[in-house]
Formats: C-alpha cells, sequence, structure tokens
C-alpha cells in the first residue's frame, strides 16, 4: 500500500470520527450538554434515539444513491452539511424542539450519502489489502474521536472561566470547525482517486439491480457475522461495570482499562489487519481464530463467576477478550471485498448489512443494561458467546461458498 493511500485511509478516519461528533456528544459530554441546555439525560437519550431509527430508514436507500454518485461529492456534501447543521444547533441549543428536528437531520447528513460512501472509499483505496485498509480507518476514527472529545471539553472549560455563557457554543463550534476543514482536506486527498461507478462499461445500476442484492444468500451471512461482531464490540463496554461491581475495581482503574480497551487496541489493529492480508490472505480466516478466542475468554468469565481471588486472572481475561474484539470490528467490513461483492453494487450492500449490523445500540443495550441492573453478568457473556459460536459458524459457511469457486455474485 503506498503512502498515499494510507494518509488518504487515515483522513477517511479523520471525517469518520468528526462526522459523528455531534450526534453521539452526549457520550463524551454529557454533563455539560445537560448544564448547559437544561434538559435531563432522558431527553438527551431521545436525540439519540431520534437519530437512530431516522438512521434505520436512510441506510438502503441512501447506499442506493451512493452507487450511483460520486463518492467524493458525497462525502464532502455530508461533512458540510453537518458543519451547518452544526452551526445551527450552537445557535439555537435551547431550544429542544429544535435541537430534535436537528438530529432527525444529522441522519442524512452523517448516514444517509456518508456511511455508505466513505466505506466504499475505504475499499476503493485499500484494494486487495481491505483487512489492513478498514483497520488503518478505524484506528484513524477511534484516535480521531478521543482527541477531538478531549478537545471540546478543554474548550468548554477554558473559555466558560471567562464567559460562562458562551462555552457550550465554542465547544459546539470545535465540530464544525472540524467537520469544515476535513472536508476541503479530503476533497484535496481524492481528486487523483479513481471511482468505481456503474459497472465495467459505464452503465449505472438500476434499481432492480439494487434490489437484488437482497436475494443474495451470501449478504444475509455477512450480515449475520457484523451483527455478531457489533454485539461483541457493544457488549466489550459492559467490561467496565462489571470489574466495578463484582470485583469492586476502583473506578479510576476501571476507567483507564476502558479507555485502553476503547482507543489503543483500536490503535494497533493495522497490524492485525496486516496479518489477515499478508499471512492469512483472508479475513474471514481470521475471524475464524479471532473469536473463539473470544468465545474461550467468555467462557472463562462465566465460569470464575464472584470469585474475588481471581481478579487479576479476570483482568486479564477481558483485555484479551477485548482486544480481539477490536480486531475483529475494525476489519469486519472487509469481509464484503473478500465475499466477491461487486463494487458498482457496493453502496447499497453496505446500506443492507449496515441495518442489520447496527441494530445491537437499539436491542443490546437496553437488554444488556437490564442485566447490569440485576447484576445478571453472567448472561451477558453467554449471550456473546453465543453470538460467538454464531459468527464463526457463519464464517465458515462463507469460506466454503469461496472455496468452491462460485462465479462472482452479478446484479441480475
Amino acid at each position: 500500500m503506498k503512502p498515499k493511500d494510507i494518509l488518504i485511509l487515515i483522513v477517511l478516519g479523520m471525517c469518520g470520527g468528526t462526522i459523528y461528533l455531534l450526534p453521539y456528544m452526549k457520550y463524551y459530554f454529557f454533563n455539560q450538554m445537560v448544564e448547559s441546555t437544561g434538559t435531563s439525560g432522558q431527553a438527551l437519550g431521545y436525540l439519540v434515539t431520534m437519530f437512530a431509527i431516522a438512521c434505520l430508514f436512510v441506510l438502503l436507500p441512501g447506499g442506493i444513491l451512493a452507487d450511483r454518485l460520486s463518492s467524493k461529492k458525497c462525502i464532502f456534501w455530508s461533512l458540510i452539511s453537518t458543519t451547518a447543521l452544526t452551526v445551527i444547533y450552537g445557535l439555537t441549543y435551547q431550544s429542544y424542539t429544535l435541537s430534535l428536528f436537528i438530529w432527525f437531520l444529522l441522519a442524512f447528513s452523517t448516514i444517509f450519502l456518508a456511511w455508505p460512501a466513505i466505506m466504499k472509499t475505504v475499499r476503493t483505496v485499500g484494494g486487495e489489502r481491505t483487512s489492513t485498509a478498514y483497520s488503518i480507518y478505524y484506528a484513524s476514527n477511534g484516535l480521531t474521536g478521543a482527541l477531538a472529545g478531549y478537545i471540546t471539553i478543554k474548550v468548554y472549560s477554558v473559555v466558560t472561566e471567562h464567559y460562562v455563557a458562551s462555552g457550550f457554543f465554542w465547544s459546539v463550534m470545535v465540530s464544525a470547525i472540524a467537520n469544515g476543514g476535513m472536508a476541503f482536506l479530503l476533497l484535496y486527498l481524492l481528486r487523483d482517486v479513481k471511482e468505481t461507478i456503474g459497472d465495467k462499461s459505464g452503465k449505472l445500476p438500476t434499481l432492480q439491480d439494487s434490489y437484488s442484492v437482497m436475494k443474495m444468500p451470501v449478504i444475509w451471512f455477512i450480515a449475520i457475522v457484523m451483527f455478531c461482531t457489533y454485539s461483541l464490540y457493544v457488549g466489550m463496554t459492559f467490561f467496565t461495570p462489571y470489574l466495578t461491581a463484582v470485583f469492586r475495581v476502583s473506578d479510576e482503574t476501571s476507567g483507564t482499562l476502558s479507555l485502553v480497551r476503547s482507543y489503543v487496541f483500536m490503535s494497533i489493529t493495522p497490524f492485525t489487519g496486516l496479518i489477515a492480508d499478508r499471512w492469512m490472505k483472508s479475513s474471514l480466516k481470521w475471524f475464524t481464530v479471532a473469536t473463539p478466542i473470544v468465545i474461550v475468554c467468555l467462557i472463562a468469565l462465566i465460569s470464575v463467576r464472584e470469585n474475588a481471588d481471581m481478579i487479576i486472572p479476570v483482568m486479564f481475561l477481558t483485555m484479551i477478550a477485548a482486544f480481539f474484539v477490536c480486531t475483529l470490528y475494525a476489519s469486519m467490513f472487509s469481509i464484503m471485498s473478500e465475499c466477491r461483492i461487486p463494487m458498482e453494487i457496493a453502496g447499497t450492500a453496505i446500506g443492507l448489512v449496515s441495518i442489520f449490523s447496527y441494530t445491537p445500540d437499539i436491542i443490546i443495550q437496553p437488554l444488556f443494561g437490564y442485566f447490569v441492573d440485576s447484576k445478571q453478568y453472567f448472561l451477558i457473556f453467554i449471550m456473546l458467546a453465543a453470538m460467538g459460536a454464531l459468527s464463526v459458524l457463519s464464517c465458515i459457511l462463507l469460506l466454503r461458498n469461496k472455496a468452491q469457486n462460485i462465479p462472482e455474485p452479478t446484479t441480475t
């Protein structure tokens, strides 16, 4: 992979890390948002719910359109429109009704065309090394999100010391400036990237071609793998309350471990992407190796239960599981390239599988939250282990399909 390609992937990751700053602002700026907007935590939760529900409806049509439009332009105008919405929110954040409407519109500016276009561009730039490419993207994405979140908090702290009323506005402007800057930087870097719009003859896919994606069995197995993988990724966040509630690990220690799990591990996933691409020559094979390791760790956690003498081994098991889950999450979209999903309908395929792969945010989060409240952590680990087993089975079936040398899927 050329240095310029790596730079493009890093900047794409930075775009992905900045474009979602506002929709998910409550996750890193909760107390400040409650104080500045005069709303409650529940009200902020409704903003994310509004965004998530709208996303489910725009993913597929957005993917279909992304196959017919320039990915460069899709990403550029998505960043610009997100910048505009961010500025509007910064000026009107005290109106909760308008905030709900803005979060609804954010689904269009950040997901509708941006998501399939970004994922499709990563695949284009990555070429045959898609696992490495997606790992670089997610590493950059995570680190950018962490840095931008830190800057946002710092700006709020500094400004409110002198101008209390302006602190929140300028914190929101951090996101606006980041999105606007990334838009023009990416447009410059992507000027020489050759895009795939339509098939080899230049013919654009029809609606019938796009909807035929739903008839491909391989798409549904990919969706299962991604659903299970993202469920594992979401489940990883529950290691923090598990360690503090069951093993009395301090908030400081568990918080530090959470940062390592979320950002440090993600930043080194490009190395495992290289292993999948260069050594194994297959992302699916990496999944069949890494996922069983996660399952073993989860089964071990189930067997430990609440034995206080096992605190060090338990912490070690959670970190091992989290590391391999990060490697799976960072490379899961590379499966589509390996399964020979045609580039001309990649946007549609990405939109379709994303509908299912990200539903754990709606289903798993509240369910696992209930298990945490009732201190039934073993049920979380049992469900995650079952998800892992289902993912491995689906990967084996996809590998078998690949080994049979079945012709590349068509869109007719």
